[in-house]
């Protein structure tokens, strides 16, 4: 087997960081990444070809994982953002009504946004191996 040069295939972790929560293919920059849709995903990237799971059982546990402390974050924060504006008459059930829904789209609004990031993280944590899919050059939209 011939040895393959990958220094061409190494994408700065900041850029990768950029375009993932952009919901852009955190490789190569492409805007529909592995996504048919919102949910819908593909089983690699339209344009590099880098495969959504990498071959790994259980991937997905790291974008669960990130959707859940960002989403828990987000309603914590509100919660506290909330009582902190009506104190010392704090509306309790109008809050409640208002975070509970916010529960429920803070996760269907980041949904994307957790399997890019966490697959910058991946890329940046295991590099891509010589003979796995995916072209950073191919990168047309310089992001």
């Amino acid at each position: 087997m011939v040895p393959v040069d990958t220094t061409d295939r190494i994408v700065p972790f900041a850029r990768m960081l950029r375009r993932a929560v952009l919901r852009c293919c955190p490789l190569c920059g492409d805007r529909r990444a592995w996504f048919d849709g919102w949910f819908a995903q593909g089983e690699s990237c339209v344009r590099c070809g880098l495969r959504r799971t990498r071959g790994v059982d259980g991937h997905e546990l790291g974008s669960l994982t990130i959707a859940l402390v960002v989403n828990v974050s987000l309603v914590i924060a509100a919660v506290g953002i909330a009582v902190a504006l009506t104190v010392p008459d704090v509306p309790v059930l109008k809050l409640y009504v208002i975070l509970a829904s916010a529960a429920v789209v803070f996760p269907l609004a980041t949904w994307p946004l957790t399997h890019t990031v966490w697959m910058a993280i991946d890329l940046r944590v295991r590099p891509l191996d010589p003979d796995e899919p995916g072209d950073p050059t191919a990168d047309r939209l310089g992001a």
